[in-house]
């Protein structure tokens, strides 16, 4: 394989120079050597490539069409390296992210559209889920990475995870409520009232940190309607109850919904975690995760 090579290498210097003595120059070895080359090398293809005579040396139809062919795989396989290269860098190839629906409110859009703008020529996929449901596709590697809530699997070791957000809770009236016109609510007041809470099952985190803001400050909720968002926010509408919900959520800005600060003698905010495996090779995450972790600080 080494020695057809070589005979190849031959038989394209001279086929581009088309003078058997620059063509040794090139190749930095003397002319009769890359002669015996180019003449084996024609043997071993099994038709004449050039045509040799005292003034000049001509290409024929199947030597020009040989060399043409390999100046194409020499530029096919130029751009291969630059395409293998670019993939390496992250700056192209598919990111598969995760991610659960309150993430959707501020954070994604932000992150993600300063992401798609340094990386035009990265594809995108886009899989929304709860925790549990992210961690899994993670554990399969469906998923390149995803951005969730703590969960019950946040013991796992094969996946990294850090937190990278977090907000306040806020409270949601309908707008037409008596104390929808105040700066802030106190918990102490929201506990007085019918409640549209998280669903125990379906939003765990939100159920369980809710829980724990009542309990801390010596509360009891009383609610009267468990859902998910954004049913949460219609029912808020609607008059069911009031609900205390991420800030974010404000960006829904329904008509019939006024989001006010929570005001409490504990006060705590939910976060959001990026999460991928230990062992994930996609070079492109590094570079959502800067884009995350700079939109969270902005």
């Amino acid at each position: 394989m080494a020695l057809y090579s070589r005979q190849l290498l031959a038989f394209m210097a001279v086929a581009q120079e088309l003078h058997f003595g620059r063509a040794a120059q090139r190749l930095h070895m003397s002319q009769p050597p890359l002669s015996q080359q180019v003449r084996l090398f024609e043997e071993r293809v099994g038709v004449p490539l050039l045509e040799r005579s005292t003034r000049a040396v001509r290409l024929t139809a199947a030597g020009a069409a040989l060399r043409d062919a390999m100046l194409r795989m020499m530029d096919d396989g130029e751009a291969a390296l630059a395409a293998a290269r670019r993939v390496a860098a992250g700056e192209t190839g598919l990111l598969r992210i995760g991610f659960t629906p309150t993430a959707a409110y501020r954070l994604i859009p932000a992150a993600i559209g300063a992401y798609r703008e340094r990386h035009p020529q990265v594809h995108l996929s886009m899989t929304e889920g709860n925790t549990a449901e992210l961690h899994a596709l993670l554990r399969q590697e469906r998923l390149d990475v995803a951005i969730l809530r703590p969960g019950d699997d946040m013991q796992d070791e094969t996946l990294h995870k850090e937190p990278i957000d977090s907000e306040p809770l806020v409270a949601a009236l309908p707008a037409g409520h008596r104390l929808a016109g105040r700066r802030a609510v106190r918990i102490e007041q929201l506990a007085e009232l019918p409640l549209v809470g998280f669903a125990r099952q379906s939003s765990a985190y939100f159920h369980a940190l809710l829980a724990e803001l009542f309990s801390r400050n010596g509360l009891t909720p009383r609610y009267a309607m468990e859902s998910l968002l954004p049913t949460l926010l219609a029912l808020v509408e609607a008059g069911i109850g009031a609900a205390v919900v991420p800030a974010s959520v404000g960006e829904l800005r329904p008509r019939g919904v006024k989001y006010l600060p929570l005001k409490a003698r504990v006060l705590l905010r939910s976060t959001l975690y990026l999460a991928y495996r230990r062992d994930c090779g996609n070079p492109a995450v590094p570079a959502l995760r800067e884009a995350l972790r700079q939109k969270a600080s902005a």
